[in-house]
């Protein structure tokens, strides 16, 4: 059986626009939940939305 690794939720700064992995926030059967880093390691700001949510994202 082969194994595929999983792939964390990317989150975007709406301040400066870096990627960000989630972090791990639950462990079920499915899989992990992922959230949003507290702030941006690049800048400081603490909006970070869903990469899936970044293209319809308006500041």
């Amino acid at each position: 059986m082969a194994h595929t690794p999983e792939m964390p939720e990317k989150y975007v700064c709406t301040a400066c626009q870096t990627i960000h992995a989630g972090t791990v926030s639950k462990r079920t059967d499915s899989g992990h939940q992922y959230e949003a880093p507290a702030e941006c390691g690049c800048c400081g700001e603490t909006e970070l939305i869903p990469e899936k949510s970044w293209p319809h994202f308006q500041s």
